[in-house]
């Protein structure tokens, strides 16, 4: 495996193609539990681990289950009508993992998360980050590449949601404007943010 082209599918989806700042994907939490450093963090990290786990594991199931039955049953394609279920179960279970890890480890974390940690489960970046893997051929044909775009894809959350925290502790002491105070700064913080992430795409180029 190339170590340059592994590489690039990092850099491209972390900074790139992010999945918040340039695909708009978990626009939720990121707005969400970005107020503190420490929760955004942590977030990020719980992000980070549920969308590499579930990329891995759905790519196994898929072609190590659905493909090989599916081509018995009549084509490698008859049964991928499952995928979308096989995504959705896999995140679900490994947002659990996640949940039971923080509530014995961290109680006073998954007290702070409240209902964004469930909510995991219902993240389009991470289901995002599954659709991508199975619709492009390049990660679709590579379980390193699949690996590494789906870690990739967290990383670039967890950067975004905590650059966006340290933004946001930062304006608690600005003077801003009464009519842009609550949900207008904080959009108009994340438009500035996604505008400066676009000049990664020169790297592309």
């Amino acid at each position: 495996m190339d170590l340059g082209s592994l590489a690039a599918v990092f850099v491209g989806v972390v900074f790139i193609n992010n999945f918040v700042l340039a695909q708009f994907l978990g626009i939720c939490p990121f707005l969400g539990v970005s107020r503190r450093v420490d929760m955004a963090f942590g977030m990020g990290c719980a992000v980070t681990f549920v969308m590499t786990i579930s990329g891995v594991t759905s790519w196994l199931i898929v072609h190590g289950i659905l493909m090989p039955v599916g081509s018995r049953l009549g084509g490698p394609e008859s049964l991928f009508f499952l995928k979308y279920v096989v995504f959705i179960m896999v995140i679900a279970a490994m947002v659990q993992l996640v949940e039971m890890y923080l509530r014995k480890f961290f109680p006073a974390l998954y007290t702070a998360f409240g209902v964004f940690l469930p909510l995991i489960t219902t993240n389009c970046a991470i289901l995002g980050a599954c659709l991508l893997i199975d619709m492009n051929e390049t990660y679709r044909n590579s379980l390193v590449k699949s690996a590494v775009f789906a870690f990739g894809g967290g990383v670039g959350f967890a950067i975004a949601i905590t650059v966006m925290a340290g933004i946001r502790e930062h304006l608690r002491f600005s003077d801003v404007p009464k009519p842009l105070q609550g949900a207008g700064i904080t959009l108009l913080t994340a438009c500035i943010l996604s505008l400066a992430f676009m000049g990664f795409a020169g790297i592309g180029k």
